[in-house]
């Protein structure tokens, strides 16, 4: 059998050279002439898009660097004119100024009243206010287990009922003591009525009802509270025992006495509670002092309260400050006294011109 002859390879180079000619020389039709027309233009208005968005950075940029340069510059510039020391009189020579007729009176402008400082919490009760503001005291007895926080809420008055200091739900049932809605601590009421529960274990306020012995009252006399900024103390003017009546009973009810605006109103409630006393502690209250009325409940009758009024102490300075005479006293004491004269006309001319001087 005969060898098998190898056919020429052919060179591919010629071939694939004429075909690239050819596409070369092809005319591009319209279509494709209008899409890369159209492409172009695109590729332009993004490029003229960027530099615009480029150059309104740029020109942002520099009015922020004008604006951050002045502001410096009129910081380190310096006043026009000296700047008043409330040490000294100011450095800065002055011409004299001609002097201007001084102002009347009712034409002076008034000058303005100082601000009180506040008064700072006591910092015991600044750091419970923190975590509660609610609070608005705190009250205990010596000698008892009473001890609590004093909670205030006007426009939820019973929140406190069964709530604890955190203001949660309570399920000992015990709650916190809380002043009445119906008080008011700033400007504080007259009497500000305390209510809190009579716990079976001993706690809250169950202790008020042993203030039916007197022997008690005599180991208890005194009650102790504190305001969010000062220290107080009161003295047990009355312990009784009473009950919350119905709406149209016309009856004395303590637990309705918030202020005494008049005389007649404070005679009023000292009264009823003078009826109601179970002994007499001596005290004898006067109109303006301010009271302290804790009340509890009492299982004796039904809706029944136990309830002892406190009156506070006044301090020192105040009892200093009453016994100081009035401005208003000192010049009464000073004025001679104006005697009625109901006598003759005669009698009469001889005190106005003096003995001997009569006219004839």
């Amino acid at each position: 059998m005969s060898p098998r002859k190898e056919q020429p390879k052919s060179d591919l180079r010629p071939e694939r050279n004429e075909l690239r000619s050819r596409l070369q020389t092809t005319p591009v039709s319209q279509e494709e002439e209008e899409r890369r027309e159209a492409k172009k233009k695109s590729v332009e208005r993004r490029t003229a898009a960027i530099r615009r968005a480029w150059l309104v950075v740029l020109i942002a940029a520099v009015a922020c660097l004008a604006w951050v340069a002045v502001a410096a510059a009129s910081e380190l510039q310096e006043p026009p004119h000296p700047t008043l020391d409330i040490e000294g009189p100011l450095e800065t020579p002055q011409p004299a100024a001609t002097p201007e007729p001084q102002e009347s009176a009712s034409e002076q402008v008034p000058t303005s009243t100082p601000v009180p400082t506040p008064t700072p919490m006591i910092p015991e009760m600044a750091e419970l206010y923190a975590q509660n503001p609610d609070l608005a005291g705190w009250i205990r007895i010596d000698g008892t287990v009473i001890d609590y926080p004093v909670m205030y809420t006007p426009d939820d008055g019973q929140f406190y009922l069964y709530r604890n200091f955190e203001r949660e739900d309570d399920p000992s049932k015990q709650g916190c003591v809380f002043i009445d809605e119906n008080c008011t601590i700033d400007p504080r009421s007259t009497n500000l009525l305390l209510h809190g529960h009579n716990m079976r274990n001993g706690s809250m306020f169950h202790s008020l009802v042993e203030y039916a012995d007197p022997a008690y009252y005599a180991e208890h006399p005194t009650i102790q509270y504190t305001t969010l900024y000062d220290q107080q103390e009161y003295e047990i003017v009355y312990a009784f025992r009473s009950r919350v009546y119905n709406t149209n009973d016309d009856v004395f009810k303590y637990y309705k006495f918030y202020n005494a605006y008049t005389p007649e109103e404070f005679e009023a409630f000292i009264a009823g509670c003078e009826e109601l006393a179970l002994y007499d502690t001596g005290i004898e209250p006067e109109f303006g002092d301010e009271f302290l009325t804790l009340n509890t409940c009492e299982y004796t009758a039904e809706n029944g309260r136990m309830v002892v009024v406190a009156r506070r102490i006044k301090t020192d300075a105040e009892r200093s400050a009453e016994a100081e005479p009035t401005a208003d006293a000192v010049a009464e004491a000073a004025e001679p006294a104006h005697t009625e004269v109901s006598a003759s006309p005669t009698r009469i001319e001889e005190i106005r011109t003096g003995p001997g001087l009569l006219r004839q």
